[in-house]
């Protein structure tokens, strides 16, 4: 069977190996290359412990805190906001404490198999010596936001990870080079990084290709039915057909999904990231959860990112953000100076924090895997096999319906 896979970030090229590992002839495509957006700006983090959604009980009651105050992760540039609001209107409404617990349980189910699917993988693609088995750590600066995470702690280690939770001084044992201003910390055990994104992505590239498939880096302009029943890709370069197409675009997957009449709220996150070239005083990934800001160790230096921003799809750096990271930076390694590097990227989301994941009820021979917010990076590899499944065999190891585009 031949089979188009339109995205070449984590989830799409996690996607074609599976596909190919189950016997496919598998073509990727991406207008750009491979790895370059979301996954290649990510913390690089595989966050088995992420079940609790960004749009969990305690955002309804900080929205005015985070929209206000000087040093929150969120920001909205003011001409965006009347857009956004029917977006934010369905995420907040997502934010009651029965809707949480759904959704938590829900990504449990997926981040609980997050090794399955990249073992192998990594394995396959010999990519092993880019993956640092050292535990994320979480740091609080005051008791107030502390206390607000403790509840959550239990809800985390459903996904079988180990929390070890960090006095103040243990913070420093474990980390000595930061600078030590935080009242208490977390080592989720079991988490895990890469040390390069991209680098990453194109191994696993580079494994699709020793196995036959194809990349294209090509514009996909249409998608579309023809006489033969089957589906016809048309591209800036010419068209091809394929017996399946799955579609794993990322914010650009609502624009394909509109082709088959299928309707998403799916929103492009804006996140931000700096880097410090040749500069590594951490070995692990640190984030300061108060002001949504990670620290990792990359091969290349010190990446500081995260932050939401919701200001479309517009490519211009907002430099506010970049003196917020900027700052968060200098608070936690003082003798920090400018940094080298400055990226923006777009993460896909939609109101209930949960991926689309599925095939099309409008058209049985397209499929979808997209929108999985802050967490493409630890799931691309277990949903792109779900979704192989799927299209292969119409077998899942898990069920898919609480994933599919028709809950919207």
């Amino acid at each position: 069977m031949k089979v188009a896979v339109i995205g070449a970030g984590i989830v799409g090229v996690s996607s074609a190996n599976w596909l190919s590992k189950f016997g496919q002839e598998v073509t990727l495509y991406d207008k750009g290359e491979p790895g370059s957006e979301a996954s290649y700006g990510n913390a690089g983090t595989y966050a088995k412990y992420a079940n609790v959604p960004t749009n969990s009980s305690s955002f309804f009651y900080l929205f005015p805190y985070l929209l206000f105050h000087k040093d929150s992760p969120l920001f909205i540039r003011g001409k965006y906001f009347i857009k956004a609001l029917p977006w934010l209107t369905k995420y907040l409404s997502n934010c009651r404490p029965s809707k949480v617990k759904d959704t938590s349980e829900k990504l449990t189910t997926l981040l609980s198999r997050v090794d399955e699917g990249y073992e192998d993988l990594f394995k396959d693609a010999n990519i092993e010596h880019l993956i640092s088995k050292e535990s994320v750590m979480y740091l609080w600066s005051s008791k107030l936001f502390y206390k607000a995470a403790i509840p959550d702690f239990a809800t985390r280690a459903k996904t079988g990870i180990d929390i070890q939770l960090l006095d103040h001084n243990e913070i420093s044992d474990v980390e000595p080079e930061l600078n030590n201003n935080f009242y208490k910390g977390a080592l989720f055990n079991g988490s895990y990084f890469s040390k390069n994104p991209k680098e990453t992505t194109l191994g696993l590239l580079k494994l699709l290709q020793s196995r036959g498939g194809k990349f294209l880096q090509e514009e996909v302009m249409d998608v579309k039915m023809n006489s033969s029943n089957k589906v016809e890709i048309i591209t800036d370069k010419g068209k091809k057909e394929f017996d399946k197409v799955i579609v794993c675009a990322g914010v650009w997957s609502k624009k394909l999904a509109a082709l088959f009449g299928d309707t998403v709220p799916l929103e492009g996150e804006r996140g931000y990231h700096i880097a410090y070239n040749n500069f590594n005083p951490i070995k692990r990934p640190v984030a300061w959860q108060e002001r949504g800001t990670y620290f990792t160790p990359m091969n290349d230096g010190l990446r500081v990112g995260g932050v939401v921003e919701l200001a479309g799809l517009e490519r211009e750096l907002n430099q506010k953000v970049i003196s917020f990271l900027s700052r968060a930076a200098k608070h936690v390694f003082p003798n920090l100076l400018g940094h080298d590097q400055e990226w923006v990227g777009f993460r896909p989301s939609v109101p209930d924090s949960l991926p689309v994941i599925g095939q099309s009820k409008k058209n049985p021979y397209i499929y979808y895997c997209f929108g999985h917010q802050h967490i493409g990076w630890s799931l691309g590899g277990i949903t792109g096999k779900l979704i192989a499944q799927e299209a292969t065999a119409n077998k899942t190891d898990i069920d898919l319906s609480p994933f599919s585009i028709e809950r919207f």
